[in-house]
């Protein structure tokens, strides 16, 4: 089952072909091994420039994003992602809330747990996310619009937007919304203070007053035991 699933990640994010590669004129080298830097320089000043777009929207910052695709890449690690895809989910997973910058004014920031009106304007942001990326021609821009998509789907299909349940949502979005819930409770937010990580991993694997463990998938909450010392080190 895991090495179904890998496969399955491998391909969604395929490495790219070597015609995609588009480095400025005077790049040092011409074989394909030389421009990968190139590549790489490129897709980070992409990511950087996205995510300090919807930060300037969004009262969660810069960090978090950043930070949630870290810990998704270290418990895709348990699923026997190999190291360059999981660079791929990491890079992708940074802009699974990039939708919120689409949000109207006003919707973000607020000071309390938002109301059933409030809360139905922002779960559009996962629709709203994917439409910005959509059109993406670069793999791992792909993948972060499925993950933006889909990110709050729930194993137990109680989540949005489709309602989809249990393998129906692609891994990368399972791995995603366990690393999300986890660094949100790690976090500050205008309306309640950080959990610490052993609360953090209270929450997520017995339950509180808002989250449920059937909400994730069982064997990513698996992954986040066996990992859970690697993703309290990552930097705060």
């Amino acid at each position: 089952m895991m090495a179904s699933m890998a496969t399955k990640m491998e391909r969604l994010i395929s490495p790219l072909r070597a015609g995609d590669l588009d480095c400025p004129a005077g790049w040092p080298g011409g074989g394909l091994a030389a421009r990968i830097p190139c590549l790489a320089e490129g897709h980070d000043a992409a990511l950087e420039g996205l995510i300090a777009r919807a930060s300037l929207a969004d009262p969660e910052g810069p960090d978090h994003p950043k930070r949630v695709g870290q810990i998704a890449a270290i418990l895709a690690e348990e699923f026997g992602l190999e190291e360059a895809l999981r660079e791929l989910l990491a890079r992708a997973a940074a802009l699974h809330d990039i939708g919120k910058m689409a949000l109207p004014e006003g919707v973000l920031g607020h000071r309390h747990v938002l109301d059933s009106d409030e809360r139905r304007l922002m779960e559009q942001h996962t629709v709203l996310g994917a439409n910005i990326l959509a059109h993406a021609t670069v793999r791992w821009m792909r993948l972060a619009a499925v993950i933006a998509l889909m990110h709050h789907e729930r194993w137990d299909g109680s989540g949005y937007p489709l309602g989809l349940a249990g393998e129906e949502i692609p891994l990368a979005a399972r791995l995603v919304a366990v690393a999300d819930v986890y660094d949100a409770l790690r976090s500050d937010r205008p309306y309640k203070d950080a959990q610490d990580h052993g609360q953090a991993l209270s929450a997520l694997l017995g339950g509180d007053s808002r989250i449920q463990p059937g909400q994730f998938d069982p064997r990513v909450l698996d992954a986040l035991r066996r990992r859970e010392a690697d993703i309290e080190a990552v930097p705060r």
